[in-house]
């Protein structure tokens, strides 16, 4: 079962428990387009630097995850400093994100969204690309969708490719 595959099988078996859930590749569910649209509002306000953007798409009570042991910040304070890091891995404005795979389900209150793909960037004039999978659990508050979990990972070491978020 190759990386994909895996991805699907794990979250139709998700789905599978939740009976009310719309469950289908993001891109082709326009009940997702609401989810698609506050990650693009998440990336955008991350490759400018602007925090209260970034903070604007969470939940009061957001947690993120990272990759390494030990990466994992909830609250706005935590998330604030974990963050202000982030910001310093790249230029201001100089990111773009290439999703290549997405699928989500959505409830009436509650959904998820998976993505995998690539970030390229700059920092200090040097370019760099690198791949992630990012997960989302996300939660409608007054009819707004915020994200209330959000989990990356990323690839570095030997290769010589370096994420920064």
């Amino acid at each position: 079962m190759n990386r994909r595959e895996a991805i699907i099988a794990g979250a139709v078996s998700i789905a599978a428990t939740l009976p009310s859930v719309v469950n289908a590749e993001a891109s082709e569910n326009p009940e997702v387009e609401p989810i698609r649209a506050l990650l693009k509002a998440h990336d955008e306000a991350f490759t400018n630097h602007n925090l209260d953007g970034v903070l604007a798409c969470l939940t009061e009570k957001a947690a993120i995850m990272g990759t390494g042991p030990g990466e994992i910040w909830s609250g706005p304070d935590e998330i604030k400093v974990a963050y202000e890091h982030f910001f310093q891995g790249f230029d201001q404005g100089k990111q773009k994100y290439e999703y290549q795979f997405k699928i989500a389900a959505v409830g009436t209150d509650m959904g998820w969204l998976m993505t995998s793909g690539n970030i390229s960037g700059e920092k200090a004039g040097k370019e760099f690309t690198y791949p992630i999978n990012l997960s989302l659990t996300v939660a409608k508050n007054a009819g707004k969708w915020l994200i209330a979990a959000m989990h990356f990972s990323t690839l570095t070491g030997a290769s010589g490719t370096e994420g920064t978020q």
